[in-house]
């Protein structure tokens, strides 16, 4: 699917660039989320795209582009609070792409882009200009827009942007889908978004490292994928067995949009394209419980290399298929039974930890190695929402009311399961995404 160069028109208003709105203390969690991404907003003008833009940073303190994923879990907060700001997120989030379908992880905006793009080392070679990196990120953008699709009732929305978010899945099951499996594979754990997981560890050549050790080795990896790797290119990659995984954590978010996918197309009558949607979730669903269930441990393991080795550390990828629809029932109950409502691995005072707490690596209160235990509310909201599914719902109404009451203190980048303590960023927009989780 080829698709033009610049995404529909949107009138955007634009505002100070930096907004002095800070969230009342006195008012709702609701009022505080919007506060919060209002003084968190940015806007300008981009003279390679020749375009205005607006989106939410992540973290006035440390964050300043605009990420992928964090993007689209501001859509998903503001499609309740302000929806008019959820859709200039969006088209925002949207201009880069390209005519291929591939929308890189992080957007960097303004004059200076390109040469941030260049000092990142994230970025494809020659591809400086266009301001975003050569990696992806977890392919939430079908959920981002179903929720802003479901709580306005706007079908245009649908009919403006589902075919470009298609063609961004499209571009993952040819590009990223070597072997027509269904299973998508990453190349960094940047890519995974939670980048500190123990689970890459053995991936990075690693064994119980420090944060200066595995910034050292992604850095490496980073420069690597670039020069060896062909810009980022998944086949080269896997060729060279350098770093390629299978995470059961991006695989069922893939597989779970394209059921999105799915129930958005057949809201716009478009028959065909909504049963290839949900064929190729069923694919996935099918794929991750053949290939990355292990059967004497009872949870799903991340696959290593080009030999797809196992790898059974504990960490939040081993119950994240549970978000599927198609997951086996008896596998869910298993699953949600032995670890996931287990005090002893993930069900702690404020759930759901990044790494079960009988993991070695298990760090509650870690704000230099990140994912090594603490929690954050855009994996909240998929868990909940996935468990909702499943009709576990005294499960997930625990995790929205831990949530709120976590984010209800601060926005924060991460909070401890063990007392809801804000952690790392401070004044961040992710955080947000609470006030969308339903019980």
């Amino acid at each position: 699917m080829t698709l033009p160069r610049r995404v529909p028109k949107l009138k955007i208003v634009i505002t100070n660039s930096a907004p002095k709105v800070e969230p009342n203390p006195e008012g709702s969690l609701e009022e505080k989320a919007l506060a919060r991404l209002i003084a968190n907003r940015r806007t300008g003008y981009d003279p390679f795209y020749k375009v205005d833009y607006e989106y939410s940073i992540p973290s006035q303190g440390r964050y300043h582009w605009q990420w992928f994923w964090d993007s689209c879990f501001h859509i998903i907060a503001l499609a309740r609070l302000d929806p008019k700001m959820a859709e200039a997120e969006m088209h925002s989030l949207l201009i880069p792409q390209q005519p291929n379908g591939f929308i890189g992880h992080l957007t960097y905006w303004g004059r200076r882009g390109a040469v941030m793009s260049a000092i990142y080392g994230q970025s494809r070679f020659g591809e400086w200009r266009r301001r975003h990196s050569g990696m992806i990120q977890p392919p939430v953008l079908a959920h981002a827009l179903e929720e802003l699709w479901r709580q306005t009732g706007d079908t245009k929305l649908l009919t403006t942007y589902l075919p470009r978010i298609q063609a961004f899945y499209d571009w993952l099951s040819r590009e990223r889908d070597a072997d027509g499996s269904g299973l998508i594979g990453i190349v960094s754990p940047y890519e995974a978004g939670t980048d500190n997981n123990p689970s890459f560890d053995r991936a990075l050549g690693l064994t119980d490292p420090g944060r200066i050790s595995i910034l050292w080795a992604n850095r490496k990896l980073d420069w690597y994928n670039i020069i060896r790797g062909n810009n980022f290119d998944y086949r080269t990659l896997i060729e060279q067995d350098r770093f390629v995984v299978i995470d059961p954590f991006m695989n069922a978010v893939y597989g779970d949009a394209w059921s999105s996918l799915a129930t958005m197309h057949e809201a716009v009558d478009d028959i065909a394209a909504s049963g290839s949607a949900a064929a190729q979730a069923a694919k996935t669903s099918a794929a991750l419980n053949e290939r990355c269930w292990d059967a004497d441990r009872g949870h799903y393991t991340y696959l290593h290399g080009k030999n797809q080795s196992p790898d059974t550390i504990l960490s939040v990828g081993a119950i994240f298929p549970l978000i599927l629809k198609d997951t086996p029932k008896d596998r869910v109950a298993s699953v949600m039974e032995r670890y996931v409502t287990n005090p002893d691995h993930f069900w702690r005072p404020f759930p759901v930890p990044s790494v079960a707490a009988s993991e070695p690596s298990y760090n509650a209160e870690s704000e230099k190695m990140i994912w090594r235990g603490p929690i954050c509310m855009n994996l909240n909201w998929l868990l909940a929402r996935g468990f909702k599914a499943h009709c576990y719902t005294s499960e997930s109404e625990l995790i929205a009311a831990r949530s709120k009451e976590a984010t209800f203190k601060d926005f924060r980048e991460f909070y401890s399961p063990e007392n809801g303590r804000g952690m790392r960023g401070t004044k961040f927009g992710w955080a947000t995404a609470a006030v969308a989780i339903d019980g």
